[in-house]
């Protein structure tokens, strides 16, 4: 099966997004710059995640519905749900060590005011 959305852009023409099922598997192409490099794009993931603000016509909704019915799509949601975990580590990770580097800049900037032992 094949089915094409169009996504909203900022420059004003849509973005063809294909979803393809090909031997049981989902495949997912935008034609933005990201997409055409194979990269994460916005389009890409608003329509996995069921976001029809990002449709550049709104009568694809039940399109975008349709798609999310593919027996297919199921192993995509799942791989959907670990790639947010993961992002969310790291999200985590990064405030951890953004706090780090807040104590250690105070620590330093104390230390030339007060001088260092």
């Amino acid at each position: 099966m094949k089915a094409v959305l169009l996504a909203k852009s900022s420059l004003g023409e849509p973005y063809n997004v294909e979803f393809m099922t090909d031997s049981g598997w989902l495949r997912v192409f935008c034609h933005c710059q990201a997409g055409v490099l194979q990269r994460m794009c916005k389009h890409k993931l608003a329509f996995i995640q069921g976001d029809t603000k990002m449709l550049f016509d709104s009568n694809q909704t039940s399109l975008l519905l349709e798609i999310h019915s593919w027996p297919e799509f199921g192993n995509l949601k799942a791989h959907l749900g670990e790639y947010e975990k993961k992002l969310l580590e790291i999200e985590a990770a990064q405030s951890v060590l953004a706090k780090q580097e807040k104590a250690i800049k105070a620590e330093f900037a104390r230390g030339l005011s007060h001088g260092f032992k």
